[in-house]
C-alpha cells in the first residue's frame, strides 16, 4: 500500500515539474522571441536574462500564485 502512494506521489511531482517547465519555456519564448529575432540580444543573453527572472519570480512570487489558485480559482 505504501508503494502505491509513493508511486502516485512521485508521478504527481514529475508531472507538476514537467508542466511548470513547459509553462516557463512558453513564457520565455513569448517574451524573448522578438528581442532575439530582431538581434537586439543574443540567445545566450536571452537565456541568462530569462533564467534570472524566472527563478526570481518563482522564489519571490510563487507562494502568492499558489494561494490565488488555491483560494481564488479552484474551490
Amino acid at each position: 500500500m505504501d508503494h502505491i502512494f509513493l508511486l502516485i506521489g512521485s508521478s504527481a511531482v514529475a508531472i507538476a515539474f514537467y508542466v511548470a517547465w513547459s509553462i516557463g519555456a512558453n513564457d520565455v519564448a513569448n517574451s524573448m522571441g522578438t528581442s532575439v529575432g530582431s538581434r537586439a540580444i543574443s540567445i545566450r543573453q536571452a537565456i541568462l536574462i530569462a533564467g534570472i527572472f524566472e527563478f526570481t519570480g518563482a522564489v519571490l512570487i510563487g507562494i502568492h500564485v499558489t494561494k490565488t489558485i488555491q483560494n481564488g480559482v479552484v474551490d
